[in-house]
């Protein structure tokens, strides 16, 4: 689990994957916030280790080999890679993550795709206090399904030449997709406050140059200091009532600006404009 600057949610990400039957080999890309501390208190209850590796540039590469260097030590049948703000689910309901990826095994699937839903800010929930941010955040878009976040662990695997994205086993290993997708929940921004930081602050400014080079972190490329690029119009998303139904259909694109009032004038956003002001002179 790579973690940069997530206190807000961590607890909540850890706790649920350790629950889920997953020990956690944590990398901390040099929090200035309460990650570590949070991270630290469930060593010997599910995590294995929480390493630091600050640098002055935010090196996915560095972390993604470090992750996957790690996790082979440990000698496991699988690997998984999670990130801070997510959560993975099976599609077997009753089951755990581990005890579905041992059902997959037994079946001699080696690989684990995952369609990814993210989770929006929206016009209805922005303003809400509720701390469990599954149940804060119920607004999503299905953005895809190429995240392959569990595979059979072969010696040799890379991982960096996607990006992380999926595993590239070593010659001679066929690989052999389980064809029913688990379920990634990503929950990027968790506040304005939070968004404007993560973009601004702690990603944009701390890509390493060679990576931006190779086409890696566009994702925040088009984004601007307005609330139009973070809350979103519920309308335009789908809502999910804790079923287990889910959209397959990519009804937005959260990655190029969310929601503009019609009324640029209208109190609503102007007020949301003052506190973006607000917010970045804080930041």
């Amino acid at each position: 689990m790579p973690v940069y600057n997530e206190a807000d949610i961590l607890e909540q990400t850890i706790a649920y994957t350790i629950a889920q039957g997953i020990s956690l080999i944590i990398l901390d890309g040099g929090s200035t916030d309460l990650s570590l501390e949070i991270a630290r208190r469930f060593i010997g209850q599910g995590v294995l280790e929480v390493k630091v590796l600050a640098d002055e540039y935010l090196r996915w590469s560095v972390i993604l080999k470090e992750g996957i260097s790690r996790a082979a030590e440990e000698s496991p049948d699988w690997i998984v890679k999670v990130d801070a703000d997510q959560f993975l689910e099976p599609p077997m309901r009753k089951m755990t993550l581990a005890d579905a990826i041992e059902a997959v095994d037994a079946q001699g699937y080696n690989l684990i795709k995952f369609d990814c839903f993210e989770f929006l800010l929206t016009d209805q929930d922005y303003q809400s206090s509720e701390p469990d941010v599954r149940k804060r955040l119920r607004f999503y878009t299905w953005i895809g399904d190429y995240y392959f976040c569990a595979w059979k662990n072969y010696p040799g695997t890379d991982l960096i030449a996607t990006g992380g994205h999926k595993p590239i086993f070593p010659s001679g290993i066929k690989t052999c997709v389980f064809p029913t997708n688990f379920t990634l929940r990503h929950y990027r921004f968790r506040s304005l406050d939070h968004g404007l930081r993560k973009v601004f602050k702690e990603r944009l400014p701390r890509y390493a140059p060679e990576e931006r080079a190779r086409k890696w972190h566009v994702h925040f490329n088009k984004f601007k200091p307005d609330p139009s690029y973070f809350i979103v119009d519920s309308r335009k998303l789908n809502r999910y009532d804790g079923d287990g139904q889910w959209v397959i259909e990519k009804v937005f694109d959260p990655f190029f600006g969310a929601w503009t009032p019609t009324d640029p004038s209208s109190s609503v956003s102007a007020r949301l404009r003052a506190i973006v002001k607000k917010l970045l002179r804080r930041i």
